[in-house]
């Protein structure tokens, strides 16, 4: 009776042992974040609506959209001729709902760079709402030239020129 008493337990508490680890809300969002940009595709951008709120507010560089169907919308058209995309992340500066994400976005688009990879540094701002992981408010801070314009012949050209010349140059003291 023992020997089975014992066999049970040791069972009961492997099974708890195994059992996955229940992760916070702020954590569940941060996982969500890297899943989501790593994973969009302009062919299932339905992932989107386990992401953004239907009323989502999103800005970068190139303007504003307003509401989940605009953004599966603009996530087509952006990805339409991405070959490859992937996102690596560093920690998450969080404070409350808001998360700062730092990110190294890895990109091959067909047009762009003789189709080669581009490397583009960023942040993204993200609000979720306060109940759930659904996002209210997302902004994208890069730097457009790093982006697209220093891959454009002619023009990538002249904006390495401009930053060569503007570069800081340490006085040697």
């Amino acid at each position: 009776m023992r020997l089975a008493l014992a066999i049970l337990v040791s069972i009961f508490l492997s099974a708890v042992n195994a059992q996955e680890p229940v992760l916070t809300l702020t954590q569940q969002r941060s996982l969500k974040i890297r899943t989501v940009f790593n994973d969009l595709r302009a062919t299932n951008t339905e992932i989107l609506d386990n992401f953004y709120a239907q009323d989502i507010v999103f800005e970068d560089p190139l303007g504003q959209i307003n509401g989940l169907n605009s953004m599966k919308e603009y996530y087509k058209a952006m990805y339409k001729k991405v070959i490859d995309i992937r996102f690596e992340f560093k920690d998450d500066a969080i404070n409350g709902d808001r998360h700062l994400c730092t990110w190294i976005m890895y990109m091959r688009v067909d047009g762009l760079n003789g189709g080669e990879e581009v490397v583009v540094h960023g942040v993204s701002e993200i609000e979720f709402n306060s109940e759930s992981t659904l996002a209210i408010y997302h902004r994208d801070y890069f730097d457009m030239g790093e982006f697209v314009y220093q891959h454009i012949p002619v023009l990538g050209s002249i904006i390495k020129m401009v930053r060569k010349q503007l570069e800081h140059k340490p006085s040697g003291n």
